[in-house]
């Protein structure tokens, strides 16, 4: 029985909160769109490997890949690690500027990763099935939010915001096409954990970016151009606008769960790849000392740290894209090697 690829929808958009949509405008601006129409083409390219080494290595894991010719799986197995603990970082750190910034401000910022990572790790642990149910469950929420904002507020949009189209150079818009294809694409590394047994991989890659593509057109549309370079979270900000029969205010911090949902499907998945990645003695034990580790290098690296904060954000780009097509090779070696 086919398993529908929700998880592929929460993926692509994890790493585009705060960080992801704010550097795109930032090279951009109200041209956005237009590159990352392009960018989708690109990931879509990107992704249709994945999906291809997802069917063509059967029934078998990753870990039965990887010893299918040492070197080769070695190299795999080290690139699906490293990419693993990025995203563990990348969500965790976004995870923590959202909520502190808007939701839960004057709480200790451990006291706002625990609970978060705490759930990741149980859900992780449970294995694909649970995070299937949990992505399942979690994407009809996602959708009806997301739909329900993007209906509220486009009647706040001015098409005088777009115009004139075309005025950012070929470079800045290559850089926007290359950004969105490697944000996008990167975290989808981790379905190569899943079985051959899904459908509409796809097609929920596509929703995914629409949802994106839409969104970036609404905070222009909001805002103008010089407004969203200056925002830090347009997309949280742009959900202030919206009210419910002109006097139910704050619904904001309601329709926005649907990023901290992207964020903590793509934690749970990252935890789960470490655990796979690692040998199956004890895995479990070493994968929560790895998380805590990230944790506490995190904490002291990131907390209230706008400077490091930016570092981050600079890279992933380079990284998200880089990590996203180098890992395709050793992946398709290895599955070609499998027939």
């Amino acid at each position: 029985m086919k398993n529908n690829a929700y998880i592929v929808y929460f993926l692509t958009r994890s790493l585009f909160l705060g960080f992801g949509i704010s550097m795109l405008i930032s090279f951009t601006g109200k041209d956005t769109y237009l590159p990352s129409l392009l960018g989708i083409c690109l990931g879509l390219i990107i992704t249709y490997f994945y999906q291809k080494i997802i069917t063509k290595k059967e029934n078998q894991t990753l870990k039965d890949l990887y010893k299918k010719n040492k070197p080769i799986g070695f190299i795999a197995k080290a690139l699906m690690l490293i990419s693993s603990i990025f995203l563990v970082i990348y969500t965790t750190v976004l995870y923590i500027v959202f909520v502190i910034s808007f939701l839960l401000v004057n709480t200790p910022q451990l006291y706002v990763v625990i609970p978060f990572i705490i759930i990741g790790i149980y859900c992780a642990f449970k294995g694909l099935k649970i995070i299937n149910r949990v992505a399942a469950s979690l994407i009809v929420i996602s959708i009806v939010l997301s739909i329900f904002g993007f209906i509220g507020l486009i009647k706040d949009c001015e098409i005088t915001n777009f115009l004139p189209i075309l005025t950012h150079t070929p470079l800045e818009s290559l850089k926007t096409t290359l950004a969105f294809t490697g944000i996008s694409a990167f975290p989808n590394i981790l379905t190569l954990h899943l079985k051959p047994n899904i459908k509409n991989y796809t097609k929920f890659y596509l929703l995914a970016s629409a949802f994106l593509v839409l969104t970036i057109l609404i905070i222009n549309g909001v805002f103008g151009e010089a407004l969203s370079l200056i925002f830090r979270f347009p997309e949280y900000m742009v959900l202030k606008q919206l009210k419910i029969f002109k006097f139910i205010e704050k619904v904001e911090n309601v329709i926005s769960t649907v990023w901290v949902f992207d964020l903590f499907i793509t934690l749970v998945m990252a935890i789960y790849s470490i655990k796979e990645t690692l040998p199956e003695k004890h895995n479990k034990l070493v994968t929560t000392i790895i998380i805590a580790i990230i944790i506490l290098f995190i904490d002291k690296t990131f907390a209230f740290n706008y400077v490091n904060e930016l570092r981050l954000y600079f890279v992933l780009p380079y990284i998200s894209l880089i990590l996203a097509i180098l890992i395709i090779p050793p992946f398709m070696y290895l599955v070609k090697k499998n027939h």
